[in-house]
């Protein structure tokens, strides 16, 4: 992409020349012409990372630490990681390397007026010419300049009054021409590493809440089991039968 900066520095020359011959009294004719001098090129090469977007509008951290504020143009590509895209296409941590190459190139702004007028008042280096249009003109002239009257050459101190005088006037004004072309590459930030989570001891169970304390047991009374004698014991009491039965068979026999 390519812009034009002009600056136009102090300072003017001027030159003037005398015309070859007499000619009908006319109007100053203006004419402009740009003169084009040698061209100078320099190459610059800037890196930094984008710290914020808006919009069109960039702040980036140069290499240098140094924090620098860019408004390019909608139209401005760059070149990152293979893919073209606008500004608004960046993202903060986007890393940016541009060339800039700026071409230099004085002009020369001539200005060239021609014409004829008649003299009414000289003074030292100043004439008064009446113009073909019955205007009065004043002019500071170079002592050195030659006018052209009657196909002779006379400087300002030859002119009378009434004398018809033909002038040519040229104006150089210097200026610069930038030329700046820039191309911009860079690479996108990284993507962002996902979060895994770290292997850690797995906390404590939650205590169990504290079961309620059973109810007690309820006794309740029984009378106790009657306690049989030591004889009600099942060997004394079959004795007890075997005596009876042997009693019974004696009293049978006897009868």
């Amino acid at each position: 992409m390519t812009s034009k900066l002009t600056r136009t520095f102090l300072g003017a020359g001027i030159a003037l020349t005398f015309a070859t011959s007499t000619v009908a009294q006319q109007m100053p004719r203006t004419t402009k012409q740009d003169i084009a001098g040698t061209s100078t090129s320099k190459t610059e090469k800037l890196s930094g990372t984008v710290v914020v977007v808006d919009g069109n509008k960039l702040v980036v951290r140069m290499s240098s630490g140094d924090i620098r504020y860019f408004e390019p143009p909608a139209s401005r590509r760059f070149m990152v990681d293979g893919q073209e895209l606008s500004v608004t296409d960046l993202k903060p941590g986007t890393k940016l390397q541009a060339t800039v190459t700026t071409t230099t190139t004085p002009i020369t702004e001539r200005t060239t007026t021609v014409g004829t007028g008649k003299v009414w008042h000289v003074a030292g280096t100043n004439v008064i010419l009446t113009l073909p249009n019955g205007e009065n003109r004043q002019y500071k002239v170079d002592s050195n300049y030659k006018f052209n009257v009657n196909g002779q050459k006379a400087t300002v101190f030859d002119l009378r009054k009434g004398m018809v005088v033909a002038a040519e006037k040229i104006v150089e004004v210097p200026r610069t021409e930038f030329a700046t072309n820039i191309g911009v590459t860079g690479q996108a930030p990284p993507a962002p590493t996902p979060v895994v989570a770290q292997n850690r001891p797995a906390p404590a169970p939650a205590a169990a809440p504290a079961a309620a304390p059973a109810a007690a047991p309820v006794e309740t009374a029984a009378a106790p089991a009657p306690k049989m004698p030591d004889t009600a014991s099942p060997f004394p009491l079959a004795g007890a039968l075997g005596a009876a039965f042997i009693g019974a068979s004696f009293l049978l026999r006897r009868r």
